[in-house]
């Protein structure tokens, strides 16, 4: 206890040291590099607190990080994170309550997979016995995906109309909305138990995905880490993993390598690159499956980062939330934007429990599991901040897979084999130390970074600024808005660089997908492996013509049997005459989705060349547009593209259709508005709180009229039931007697 004690004062130490920097030192290019560089202060001061301490007890303990191992594990795990986090994030933002129900939402996207897979369109596509020939297809998985984000955010929009925004019409304070998303998180879960069990289930769009030979196959370096007692006993020698010139082969004249011996003690660390043999490369696996996760997290996480920040609706969004109250006296609909919020949040993180659910077997406790650390995140990266929230995730993921192979490392040695099960811990130890330094965290500090920036932001000379600006936009650098950037215009290097990057990213991705799918003339590793294919699609059809066909389909009438049976009410002789069109039915399902999955892929596989040199010859032609009219000093002036202003005066003229259109469906919304308003004031009217209850007593007093005279009920209690309702004693036992009823309805229903 007392080394724990020793270890816990050395890591508070190393953090004192950063909070000195962060709250005493002034403001300088020296603070700002020690503050960022100060995660890889922290790792060398746990490291040199664990040397320490092994030395003191006489031990020595050894691990390896690899680092794109660590570099991958953190992508997967903030990812994961992040897919309910920046759902908490919104809400919080937009709403200002902590939903609790959005690790729930995240269960759906996974369960929601399982049922897209499970139906009878997309079984053909999907069945997992005949698709394992090494080639990905991508439309179950997109559908489920776009299937997954939709059907989640109308589901959280649901939840909204039905739950919250009753709370938030009688001003509800945040503590209470939060107690009822607890209520609506074990709702969705037990209905979740009853329809699908606590089976544990995975989803694999096909056969495919999980193949152990698709995977990337990157190049590596690792840290080998020797810390304690380095000593080694007499007679013995250690043979490290780097390696050095031994001498040189005389036919090749390539230097033989080999790896060091030594025999007085370990290195501190040993860093290389290759295996045992000193010359082939190391390298770390990465499976597709996985790093499907963070792509399309990320992705759609930045999309919403656009939205806030380029759109109206962002704009509208970011009003609410700074001030509900003076953006609904500017004329914004603030429940509209309650609704968009609701549907955003649930949509994207069903869409990540959609991905999420292929890399593991879930179970409806899963995504609950997820819930705490996104909690934390959200915290870490301060409440409401999405950029945050985005950092926030990361560290967390960086401290979860980093933490994992020293825990592993150090627990034998300190006879602790079971300290590899802290890994999940080791996160909010650092999150504790990052709010001690930062309270508000880490997006209020860079908010506030931000303004000290600003306000110290010295006065540029503007002919510098004029001759420099135009040589970026007319140079390359154009294409990612650095004249922009130079002017202080941060927002529109940001629309540039974003559009730049995002092209190039689609093009990779196009690539990735021609590479492995049944794109016209693609070929993957299992296609060319293959002495006979010359395309992907000539492994399936076994032809190297291009053509499928429907006697190209793997299906059987034993995939049939599996999927369906024949209705009930044949008689035997039908239901075998049934077999062979349902058999038909099903091939022929299988040709038509075959059939668009190739013109799907060919699709993205066109706009991924189209969009790459397009995008950057678009980018860099506006950049020098730009450019020339800084030069003739006509930067504020506005641009008019005629064909632009037509299209405008198309949506905005007072005479076009569309706006027709758009006033006859807004005076439309207004009549309903009003009927809805009229229908219930007469409720209201109707059902008032005493008549309600009076009109209660009299039907029930009429409907069991007959039971009560065949009980023989004394009129005083009839007298107490009409004066009390359900308080009376007559009462109490007529609702219990209801109660017990539908319970016992409910469970032979069960």
């Amino acid at each position: 206890m007392v080394w724990l004690l020793q270890v816990v004062e050395s890591l508070t130490a190393g953090f004192i040291i950063i909070k000195v920097f962060f709250d005493d030192v002034p403001p300088g290019n020296f603070r700002t590099i020690f503050l960022l560089t100060s995660p890889i202060f922290m790792i060398i001061i746990t490291f040199l607190t664990l040397d320490i301490l092994l030395k003191g007890l006489g031990e020595g303990a050894s691990f390896t990080l690899d680092i794109v191992s660590v570099a991958t594990g953190t992508l997967t795990w903030s990812s994961t994170y992040l897919a309910i986090a920046i759902g908490l994030t919104l809400t919080y933002k937009v709403q200002r309550y902590g939903n609790f129900a959005q690790s729930e939402l995240f269960m759906i996207g996974m369960y929601l997979s399982m049922i897209m897979i499970w139906s009878d369109y997309f079984f053909p596509l999907s069945s997992l016995s005949t698709t394992k020939d090494g080639v990905l297809t991508w439309s179950v998985l997109i559908f489920t995906l776009i299937a997954a984000f939709v059907l989640t955010g109308l589901a959280g929009v649901i939840i909204d109309r039905l739950v919250y925004r009753g709370f938030r019409r009688t001003k509800a304070t945040p503590q209470v909305m939060m107690i009822a998303s607890l209520g609506v998180a074990l709702i969705l879960r037990a209905v979740t138990y009853l329809r699908f069990g606590s089976g544990r289930n995975m989803f694999e769009p096909e056969g495919d995905w999980r193949m152990p030979n698709l995977r990337w196959e990157i190049p590596t370096t690792k840290l080998r880490l020797n810390l304690g007692d380095r000593s080694i006993d007499e007679g013995r020698t250690y043979t490290q993993w780097t390696c050095e010139q031994t001498g040189v082969d005389e036919t090749t004249g390539e230097p033989i390598l080999s790896r060091i011996v030594t025999e007085a003690s370990k290195p501190a660390y040993e860093l290389y690159d290759t295996t045992a043999d000193c010359v082939t490369q190391a390298t770390t696996n990465y499976a597709y499956y996985k790093g499907a996760v963070p792509f399309v997290i990320f992705s759609s996480v930045l999309l919403l980062m656009l939205l806030l920040n380029k759109t109206r609706l962002g704009r509208r969004m970011r009003a609410v939330a700074d001030n509900p109250e003076l953006a609904a006296s500017s004329g914004i609909n603030v429940e509209g934007v309650h609704l968009s919020s609701a549907f955003l949040s649930a949509g994207i993180s069903g869409m990540g429990g959609a991905i999420f659910a292929m890399t593991l077997r879930f179970s409806p406790e899963t995504a609950f599991t997820l819930l705490l650390p996104s909690f934390a995140i959200i915290v870490l990266g301060t409440i409401g901040s999405i950029p945050g929230a985005i950092v926030g995730s990361i560290i967390v993921g960086f401290v979860r897979a980093l933490s994992s192979p020293v825990l592993i490392g150090i627990g034998s040695p300190l006879g602790r084999s079971n300290y590899s099960a802290l890994d999940g811990v080791m996160p909010y130890i650092f999150l504790v130390a990052i709010l001690m330094i930062m309270p508000e965290g880490i997006g209020d500090a860079y908010e506030k970074w931000k303004i000290d920036r600003l306000r110290n932001k010295k006065e540029t000379n503007t002919e510098r600024d004029v001759k420099i600006a135009t040589g970026l936009a007319l140079l390359p650098t154009g294409i990612f808005g650095l004249h922009h950037w130079w002017r202080g215009r941060t927002h529109r290097t940001q629309t540039f660089s974003v559009v730049a990057i995002a092209s190039y990213v689609f093009h990779r991705f196009s690539n990735f997908v021609e590479r492995n799918s049944f794109a016209d003339g693609s070929c993957a590793d299992s296609c060319q492996e293959n002495g006979f294919a010359e395309t992907n699609l000539a492994i399936l059809t076994g032809r190297n013509d291009g053509e499928l066909m429907l006697e190209d389909s793997p299906l059987t009438e034993t995939h049939l049997l599996d999927q369906t049976s024949a209705p009930s009410g044949m008689t035997p002789f039908e239901a075998e005459q049934w077999i062979p069109s349902a058999l038909a039915d099903m091939q022929q399902s299988w040709l038509n989705q075959m059939r668009f999955e190739i013109d799907l892929v060919n699709f993205i596989v066109d706009a991924g060349d189209l969009i790459w040199p397009l995008a950057l010859v678009v980018l860099w032609a506006f950049s020098a547009f730009e450019g020339i009219r800084i030069m003739n000093g006509k930067e504020n002036e506005k641009i008019s593209f005629p064909l632009f202003s037509k299209w405008k005066s198309i949506f905005d003229s007072n005479t076009s259709p569309i706006s027709g259109t758009r006033k006859k469906l807004s005076e439309l919304d207004r009549n309903h508005e009003r009927m809805v308003k009229r229908l219930r004031e007469k409720l209201s009217n109707y059902f008032k709180p005493g008549e309600l209850k009076t009109h209660a007593i009299d039907f029930s007093l009429r409907f069991l009229e007959p039971v009560m005279k065949a009980l023989k009920i004394p009129e005083s209690r009839k007298t107490d039931l009409k004066m009390y309702g359900r308080q009376s004693q007559l009462g109490s036992w007529i609702s219990f007697y209801i109660l017990i009823t539908i319970l016992v309805m409910f469970l032979v229903w069960l």
